[in-house]
């Protein structure tokens, strides 16, 4: 709003002036920019992201305030399997991460980063002995232009862009440590339609697959169903006794207490492996979920499971199938 005029200049006060000044919005600072350059890009390597294993591992990309996706739901969760937190940037990777898990993978590394140059193998990385030397893999940017494949840039940059894998799991087959590749992706079914960009993707991490003889499948949330994964993310706090060492001589005892009792229900099991091995209630139903992660009690994910019920075996055969399916041996 205009102040009243000046007597002396007959002006509005704050107007323009015999100087030319004029009212005006304040400028916005100019933005820095935000995209990858090699400075940030050695900062991150330094910082470990992308190495390790096990509870080292630090995964290249993780979820922040700024990365949220508007098309999947994203999780951070505490993996008691892998003694840290895992990043998994769809529901999708974390139900692929919590069947994984459960059938006894030896380590699951998320969002693994294919660098774009020469760089070691990634068991190497691992730290697993080995009979012979593993090749390097020839970078991204080597298979990339083999499959005449543009590799792509970090965006409003020259720096190539770092890919990563999902899911990188590490089993241990026939005495020797092997890779397997997980990549999900929301496919449902071969009629789904997929961007062209996300095919060339998909055939760089099978090439790259290929370079480090691993195998590799394209995975998605349909791999197991909703209930499966609500049940073995209801035992996934119980999938070991780190924090709980004082029960480690109670779980034998306890299954076998509980697996003498199949005619009885889930409850009625639990209170009576609890009376014979004297734990208390919250000990006892923590130990049943810890031995059905472990199938140490023979229970079956992939049906409802009511404690007014006998538990359903199942879940060891159907372990051990999907071991031999996925990577071609199976070890419990």
């Amino acid at each position: 709003m205009w102040e009243s005029k000046s007597a002396s200049s007959g002006v509005p006060s704050g107007a323009a002036d015999d100087k030319g000044h004029l009212l005006t919005e304040p400028l916005p600072k100019p933005r820095r920019s935000k995209g990858m350059t090699y400075a940030k890009l050695t900062a991150r390597i330094a910082l470990g992201h992308g190495l390790g294993s096990g509870p080292h591992y630090l995964p290249w990309l993780t979820l922040r305030k700024k990365n949220p996706s508007p098309h999947s739901n994203q999780v951070i969760s505490r993996m008691p399997p892998l003694g840290r937190t895992a990043h998994y940037f769809s529901r999708g990777e974390y139900h692929t991460a919590l069947f994984l898990l459960w059938l006894g993978v030896e380590d699951l590394r998320e969002q693994f980063p294919i660098w774009p140059i020469p760089h070691p193998h990634p068991l190497d990385l691992y730290g697993v002995a080995q009979d012979k030397p593993r090749p390097w893999s020839r970078g991204l940017l080597a298979i990339a232009a083999a499959a005449g494949v543009e590799h792509g840039v970090e965006f409003g940059t020259n720096v190539p862009y770092v890919a990563s894998l999902d899911l990188l799991a590490t089993t241990r087959l026939g005495g020797r440590s092997a890779l397997t590749i997980f990549s999900s992706k929301p496919i449902d079914s071969p009629g789904d339609d997929v961007k062209w960009r996300t095919l060339e993707r998909l055939e760089l991490e099978r090439r790259y697959a290929i370079d480090i003889a691993a195998r590799y499948y394209v995975s998605s949330a349909a791999l197991i169903s909703v209930l499966t994964a609500g049940q073995l993310e209801n035992w996934l706090d119980a999938s070991n006794l780190r924090y709980f060492p004082h029960l480690e001589n109670y779980a034998a005892p306890f299954a076998a207490s509980f697996n003498e009792s199949k005619v009885l229900s889930i409850l009625e099991a639990v209170n009576k492996a609890a009376s014979q091995c004297s734990l208390d209630l919250d000990q006892a139903w923590f130990l049943f979920r810890h031995c059905a992660w472990t199938q140490a009690i023979d229970i079956d994910p992939t049906v409802r499971i009511l404690h007014s019920y006998p538990a359903r075996p199942g879940g060891r055969a159907l372990r051990q199938a999907w071991q031999q399916r996925l990577f071609g041996e199976a070890w419990t």
